[in-house]
């Protein structure tokens, strides 16, 4: 699964922890990358949505930090019902001259954990948030994490809101090497989109035999977010 959760806020601005764990429990997906999660200290106490999922889910998890904002930090994270071992956090390019000129403009990261998902089978399960507000910034993102990955010895699997359409320059990145989960789908993964607005992806790097057996985007819950999350049933052998 892959679901940008909108910091835990919902449509009205409250928490939506409740929804997103009837979604996880629902689906039962074995990882899950989400996107737009926060740490903060508030009243003196930390209020961390991922471990606060993980511990109601009894999954693993890894948190990767973008940025410091008020009172904690934002970044991504990855829910694991398998062990994750070698986690590993890398920041993603930008240029001051973006920054600068678009005050929305945030650093953003790549986190990747491996897991053993069968006896002598691993994988690096990744997740990431391109940057949205910069057409620049989102090719040169993506073309680092595809630099980064595309080589990998071990099964890759990434989960990632590109915050483009597939017609779009960024996710020409993963045009090559890479299997597209939900490849013709024009099901749009962000509420407030039309058909083809697809922004949210499951990418499968080709250096294993795979097969995809399943792909959906999980409409019953408009309010909970501002993006759908999505679902892919893979097969490795």
């Amino acid at each position: 699964m892959s679901f940008n959760i909108q910091y835990g806020n919902d449509y009205w601005g409250e928490s939506n922890l409740r929804t997103v764990l009837k979604i996880i429990e629902e689906e039962k997906p074995h990882l899950i990358a989400f996107q737009a999660v926060d740490s903060l200290v508030i009243n003196g106490q930390v209020r961390h949505r991922l471990r606060q999922l993980a511990l109601q889910t009894g999954m693993y998890y890894a948190y990767g930090a973008a940025e410091e904002i008020q009172n904690g930090t934002q970044g991504v994270g990855i829910l694991s019902r398998f062990p994750l071992t070698q986690v590993q956090q890398f920041h993603l390019p930008d240029s001051p001259s973006a920054t600068q000129s678009n005050p929305t403009v945030s650093p953003r990261v790549l986190l990747c954990g491996f897991v053993e998902y069968a006896l002598g089978k691993g994988l690096r399960f990744c997740c990431s948030r391109i940057e949205y507000a910069a057409g620049v910034e989102r090719a040169i993102q993506a073309a680092f994490i595809n630099g980064l990955l595309n080589e990998s010895i071990q099964p890759v699997i990434l989960g990632v809101d590109l915050g483009a359409r597939p017609a779009e320059q960024p996710y020409t990145s993963f045009r090559k090497k890479w299997v597209d989960t939900g490849k013709g789908s024009t099901l749009s993964t962000w509420t407030e989109g039309t058909p083809g607005d697809r922004f949210d992806y499951i990418f499968v790097l080709e250096n294993i035999r795979m097969r995809v057996k399943n792909y959906k985007v999980i409409r019953r819950f408009p309010e909970a977010s501002d993006h759908f999350p999505i679902v892919a049933t893979i097969e490795l052998w």
